[in-house]
């Protein structure tokens, strides 16, 4: 499909930078490249080389042929073999997964589901859920985030995803963008991002939403909506207890300093 610039839908507060990054898909939800974005000594991040997404189980042929132009030939699944299995991915011809199965260590799909149809699940107890899983994340995904940097160094163009697209991936997202110098407000703001497509009327969120008993959506939105805080929160993490983006990458993702030149090298512009 083609991006969001072409896309008479797009949200009126979306500035010429959001309307070149986002795009939208007949069968994905939340889809980004993450070009364009600016680091603090003034660089840009390249586009066409790194995207996000949620799952790619229902692509149609449309966004298919548009994942073949922009030649992503790798997809790095961070969902787990269940989740593989539930709902498999649907990729253009050539394209390759690299499976880096990303552990959060937190209640399952399944089990917050079978919490909010037996009617123990409130709004609150889904924002702490989402806040524990964020303070866990920086850990329980370093062997996703080495796989996912490394790949993009060996094999870009690269699309990454999970299954909304918002957690395990935005959680990847910012750390390649702090690797790279982006300051927090804007990787915050990246973040927020995805609520502007959750909430819109005709998304298929919204749509599956309204399959659930109204007592259910306001707990289900606050599962899937994006909250500043909970990639705040992450970040927090890398700096208090990792020691920084620098240290984080060599002494948690055992990148060498060759390898992090490498990716800088390749992602940014002048």
């Amino acid at each position: 499909m083609p991006p969001a610039d072409n896309n008479p839908d797009a949200s009126a507060s979306y500035t010429p930078l959001h309307l070149r990054r986002i795009l939208h898909f007949d069968g994905a939800l939340n889809v980004r490249d993450l070009g364009g974005m600016s680091t603090s000594n003034g660089q840009q991040v390249r586009f066409g080389l790194v995207y996000r997404s949620d799952d790619l189980a229902d692509l149609s042929a449309l966004d298919l042929a548009e994942l073949e132009k922009r030649s992503v030939r790798t997809v790095v699944d961070f969902r787990s073999s269940e989740e593989v299995q539930a709902r498999p991915s649907r990729l253009p011809p050539g394209a390759t997964i690299v499976s880096a199965p990303f552990d959060r260590g937190d209640q399952t799909a399944g089990e917050v589901m079978e919490s909010l149809v037996a009617g123990e699940l409130t709004r609150e107890h889904a924002h702490q859920i989402l806040l524990d899983s964020y303070g866990r994340s920086t850990e329980a995904g370093i062997p996703a985030f080495t796989t996912l940097i490394r790949s993009i160094i060996d094999r870009s163009p690269v699309l990454f995803h999970c299954a909304g697209g918002k957690d395990r991936t935005g959680v990847a997202a910012a750390v390649i963008f702090s690797i790279l110098g982006v300051d927090r407000d804007q990787i915050v703001e990246d973040y927020m991002l995805t609520n502007d497509r959750l909430t819109d009327q005709s998304s298929t969120f919204q749509l599956r939403l309204a399959e659930y008993p109204e007592e259910s959506r306001d707990v289900l939105l606050a599962l899937g909506l994006a909250k500043p805080d909970y990639i705040e929160l992450a970040l927090d993490v890398i700096d208090g207890e990792f020691g920084g983006i620098e240290a984080y990458a060599q002494n948690q993702l055992s990148l060498s300093l060759a390898e992090v030149d490498a990716l800088r090298e390749l992602l940014l512009e002048p």
